[in-house]
């Protein structure tokens, strides 16, 4: 049996951050975190305001949680965390745990979420020793980051997850996309970040198992029946784990990812039909 957790963060600027680096001026923070973000676009030349990992600050994460046994890949919990419901510091424990002996499953994960995860811990003293002791921190089988698995080498590039997703007939991003959570956070809204970060996990494992079919990992029956078993679950999940205001962004979404469902299971059928 061999466990998978695709997670995914949404983050803010950690605001004792950017007040150090601002020189503890006492000037308001949205005037800190504006010269903070002028000095970044200044060195990149104008390039980028995408801040350095260690600014980034968690403010909701969410995990699902698969099993791979008798040749499915099966839907078997979910988690959303908030900095609403609880300590950042306890929650670095329990997922350091969680993730022992997993493989883990992002998209651009290592390029910012497991790093940004490791930034955090760092600064809160959360010990992981587990997993800078395993292969999981850089080893292939222990961490699958969907963004490189899809990227063919010598291609020109990697595609962000809005388009893979909607390549294989997924919404993708749909109202919220990452430069929102900034303003949905001051807002209070952290039912709608938490939502939104759901369907990016939701969607990531998706994309997993479909090139899992590509690959040869699942068969086409194995595919099919992991497909049918997170259309089966999720909305039970969604009902036991999640809070009713986050629950509610996610009214729908599963039938917009209908034409993902869909199409694979006609052409097994026409298959067997043969």
């Amino acid at each position: 049996m061999r466990r998978f957790v695709t997670l995914d963060l949404e983050t803010v600027p950690d605001e004792g951050l950017v007040a150090a680096v601002d020189g503890g001026s006492g000037r308001p923070y949205a005037e800190q975190l504006q010269r903070v973000v002028a000095d970044r676009r200044a060195r990149t030349g104008g390039r980028s305001d995408f801040l350095p990992l260690p600014y980034h600050r968690p403010v909701a994460a969410c995990l699902l949680e698969a099993v791979e046994e008798g040749g499915l890949l099966a839907v078997s919990d979910l988690e959303a965390w908030t900095d609403r419901k609880g300590d950042e510091a306890a929650f670095l424990g329990r997922l350091w745990d969680r993730l022992d002996g997993a493989t883990v499953v992002t998209f651009h994960g290592r390029g910012f979420d497991l790093p940004v995860l490791e930034l955090r811990s760092l600064k809160l003293g959360v010990p992981a020793p587990r997993w800078f002791a395993g292969a999981r921190r850089a080893g292939a089988a222990g961490h699958l980051d969907v963004k490189e698995l899809l990227a063919a080498p010598g291609a020109s590039g990697a595609a962000p997850l809005d388009l893979y997703a909607k390549l294989v007939g997924l919404p993708g991003k749909e109202d919220v996309a990452g430069e929102d959570v900034g303003a949905l956070y001051a807002a209070g809204a952290l039912d709608r970040i938490a939502a939104y970060c759901m369907t990016d996990v939701v969607q990531t494992f998706l994309l997993l198992l479909r090139h899992r079919l590509l690959e040869g990992s699942l068969t086409p029956d194995g595919y099919a029946e992991s497909a049918d078993l997170v259309k089966e679950r999720l909305p039970r999940l969604f009902a036991g784990r999640l809070t009713a205001g986050e629950r509610a962004p996610l009214l729908g979404f599963l039938a917009r990812c209908a034409p993902y469902f869909g199409e694979p299971g006609r052409t097994l059928r026409r298959r067997r039909a043969l």
